[in-house]
């Protein structure tokens, strides 16, 4: 009878060559910069037990650009 820890060790193996084969194949993806974790940080400061969405936090990070490039402009 053949020990049973062979089987799982063959297993993770395989799928260790899978996953190289796999992360090849995959494209990097480019990073998007966002004022989100700042906006976050100062949410905490002032209210700490508040959180925000992911769609409030979309539409404060469009005002923190409209904002920066309104400055720039002047």
């Amino acid at each position: 009878m053949p020990p049973k820890t062979s089987g799982k060790a063959a297993k993770k193996a395989g799928k260790a060559q899978k996953n190289i084969s796999k992360g090849d194949k995959r494209k990097k993806r480019r990073r998007k910069e966002s004022y989100a974790i700042y906006i976050y940080k100062v949410l905490k400061q002032v209210h700490p037990d508040t959180g925000i969405s992911s769609k409030a936090m979309s539409i404060m990070n469009s005002f923190v650009n409209d904002i920066f490039e309104r400055i720039a402009a002047e």
